[in-house]
């Protein structure tokens, strides 16, 4: 296969040394081995002690410049504090703004001083009062002269909390003119004047221009080598970026390093060389085995990277291989590029690699991928990003629109055979994920990320079409994380309640039982109702938390409540659990509940799903006593056969199937029906969602007993259950 031959030529370029070679080299000289482990050692040493030498002087020379900028920033920033904690500033500031005396004062200063070059006064958000240079007037503000301008104000602003009008910030900045260090100080009096309100105060900006005379100044001053701004470092040469405020690089500084290990390196060289002579022979021995481990290195490192760039099976680019490739399509100066992707799901895969194994899996990718590279008529680059995924990209203006028409191609073709060997294999399907944008060359793999984010929203909503990425998407799925670890959070503070909404027996009107329903009133973000958080919860894996607890609770609050049946909502999710059982008998078992009290309740989708396990699930909860409720009957797939095929004790009619019963004669067929079917294979049923007398009437005559629904009782707290309980002759009545 083409793509795959392509992967394996590349491998193979990479062929090692003969054996032969190896042990020639290798063991034909033993005896000189011990020569030349001691020859090496020594050249070792000395290369490592004047490296050494090299690295210490040159470490302490960055310390000793960066320690010199920064003595630089620190002298300006207490000079600006000196400047701005004047009395006389202050009255010229505030008192009766004086525009002549401030540009007497630092604007004269600035023109000539070597201390500072630049004056300027700002309100709080940086608008220019006054604003003087060697090189003439400002205006405007001052985060659009220098750099970092809008972080400096913020660090003041947070400062004069802590420290009051006394305040100062000084940090490197970038200007027009190259680096330069500004400091910045509010303007009030040194004589115990009432500290500036906000909207008022005004902040005096000292700035110096870095330059090579300053620098040279600097590196006189310290005794250093002689410093140089510059774009780029000079090969050789040691260097130190410059940033400002915000963490962005302003200048680089470059000066030669003084190399003190050399001088003492050439006057050890000598003997050395001598004793190399010597054993000259040994020498070339020695390069010639290193040529030979250098050469076996390489093969090593061609081999890890080709292995970390192709994918094993199919010898495709992997995820990481595709980015990289992509990236060396793409000029590192180069700006941004349009570039699309295609993210394809071979929903049929996992089948296959149940059915065939996971080489005829590999195939099945491999002329899968020659496939849609065709379609794309070759101007797309293809490699395996997951283990049923197929990655297709393109680059350039078109691709988006490009790329579409090979995703409508490669569901026109889902359908057809890939041929195997002398197989020809349906894939079931595919789900599509499209994205495109506008990127750079760092971060070409966000749009491969996004076709993930859309191919896997494309296989959550049934698959076998294309879903093109929107940040919703992503919103989406951010939301649902968040969600989840809500939800925990609430678990761990004790948010949860349970409300119970009382079942109620119609012909003696008595409160038979309660359902358990799970509540979310505490939360910190506000309420939140079961029908979003269950979901959530159940994709997490927390249901089982929240589930168990909602059977304890309800245990422990109902226990002691007479007679009353405890029904509980069960989730296909806990149902999976195989220890769910056991769980169930620790909690009666705790509280003294007998199991004939208590009453769970399952959904037709776990019947659906997994039977035998359902049956086996049921029956062992029976045979402890524990009665079993077909919760929802009306909704989902609704067979009556599953009230034979499974042994239930109860069957809970849907509000959907009991709603308007009165007023549909079709339905109310279906309903006595059902009810009938259930009666004689002596079932209990309960009608949900009851909120009308007409179809309580009705139902009743059909020979439903129990009843729930906001006709008779709403879902209550436990106090307000207690209530009802000790009225329920009355409250019962008046509702009925």
């Amino acid at each position: 296969m083409a793509l795959a031959a392509k992967a394996r030529g590349a491998q193979g370029a990479a062929r090692p040394v003969s054996a032969l070679t190896n042990f020639t080299l290798w063991v034909a000289l033993p005896a000189l081995a011990t020569y030349v482990v001691v020859c090496a050692l020594v050249f070792l040493a000395m290369h490592l002690m004047s490296s050494e030498m090299n690295a210490i002087d040159s470490d302490r020379g960055k310390k000793a410049i960066a320690a010199a900028v920064e003595s630089l920033v620190v002298s300006l920033g207490e000079s600006t504090a000196d400047e701005a904690t004047w009395t006389e500033a202050y009255l010229n500031t505030y008192v009766t703004p004086n525009p002549a005396w401030h540009d007497s004062t630092w604007g004269a200063t600035a023109r000539v001083s070597d201390t500072y070059d630049t004056a300027i006064i700002t309100d709080v958000g940086g608008k220019i009062v006054f604003g003087e240079t060697s090189r003439g007037p400002l205006t405007g503000n001052l985060a659009d002269i220098f750099s970092g301008a809008v972080e400096m104000l913020a660090e003041l602003e947070a400062t004069i909390g802590r420290l009051g009008d006394d305040a100062t910030v000084a940090h490197l900045s970038h200007n027009e003119r190259g680096a330069a260090a500004l400091a910045g100080a509010v303007v009030h009096g040194s004589s115990g004047q009432a500290s500036i309100p906000r909207e008022h105060r005004r902040i005096l900006w000292l700035a110096r221009q870095l330059d090579d005379t300053m620098l040279r100044d600097v590196a006189a001053r310290f005794e250093l080598p002689l410093p140089r701004l510059v774009a780029d470092p000079q090969p050789g040469h040691d260097s130190m970026v410059l940033t400002d405020a915000a963490g962005a690089d302003i200048a680089i500084i470059d000066w030669p390093p003084r190399r003190p290990g050399d001088p003492a390196f050439a006057h050890t060289i000598t003997v050395a060389v001598m004793v190399m002579l010597v054993i000259g022979v040994l020498v070339f021995l020695v390069l010639a085995a290193f040529r030979h481990s250098i050469k076996q290195k390489a093969v090593s490192d061609e081999r890890d990277w080709f292995n970390a760039r192709y994918d094993a099976m199919t010898r495709l680019r992997n995820r990481f291989g595709l980015e990289d490739h992509l990236k060396s399509l793409i000029p590192k100066k180069r700006g941004e590029r349009t570039v699309a992707a295609l993210q394809m799901y071979v929903d049929g895969l996992p089948d296959i690699v149940g059915l065939y194994g996971r080489e005829t899996a590999g195939q099945v990718l491999v002329a899968l991928a020659e496939r849609f590279a065709t379609l794309a008529d070759g101007d797309a680059h293809v490699g395996r990003v997951g283990p049923a995924e197929i990655g297709l990209v393109q680059i350039g203006e078109d691709s988006p629109q490009s790329i579409a028409i090979v995703a409508e191609k490669i569901l026109a073709t889902a359908a057809d055979p890939v041929p195997v060997g002398a197989l020809k294999l349906k894939i079931g399907g595919i789900s599509i994920g499209l994205a495109s944008a506008s990127l750079p060359r760092e971060n070409i793999g966000d749009v491969i990320r996004m076709a993930e984010t859309a191919v896997a929203k494309s296989r959550e909503t049934g698959g076998n079409h294309t879903v093109v990425y929107a940040p919703a998407i992503e919103d989406e799925r951010r939301r649902r994380v968040e969600l989840q670890a809500d939800i925990r959070r609430g678990l761990e503070a004790g948010e949860f309640d349970l409300e119970y909404q009382p079942i109620i027996d119609f012909r003696t009107r008595a409160i038979t039982g309660v359902e358990a329903l799970m509540r979310w009133n505490r939360r910190a973000a506000g309420p939140m109702g079961p029908g979003e958080f269950i979901p959530a919860a159940e994709a997490s894996g927390l249901i089982d938390d929240l589930g168990m607890f909602a059977l304890r609770r309800a245990v422990e609050e109902i226990g002691p409540l007479g007679d009353l049946k405890i029904s509980v909502n069960v989730s296909t999710a806990q149902l999976r659990n195989p220890t769910l059982p056991q769980t169930v008998f620790t909690a009666l078992d705790e509280w003294g509940v007998d199991p004939t009290r208590l009453q769970l309740e399952v959904t037709e989708s776990f019947l659906v799903a997994q039977p035998e396990r359902a049956i086996m699930l049921i029956e062992q909860l029976r045979r402890a006593g524990v009665l079993i409720a077909l919760d929802d009957f009306g909704t989902g797939y609704s067979s009556i056969g599953y009230l034979k095929q499974f042994k239930f004790d109860r069957v809970k009619l849907d509000r959907s199937l009991v709603a308007d019963i009165d007023a549909d004669p079709v339905q109310a067929a279906l309903v006595e029906s059902t009810m009938v079917y259930a009666f004689a294979m002596g079932l209990a049923v309960t009608a949900e969602g009851v909120e009308r007398r007409e179809e309580a009437a009705l139902l009743s005559r059909l020979g439903c007993r129990e009843f729930q629904g906001f006709l008779f009782a709403r879902p209550l707290r436990l106090a307000q259950l207690v209530r009802l309980i000790s009225d329920e002759p009355e409250e019962l009545r008046e509702a009925s």
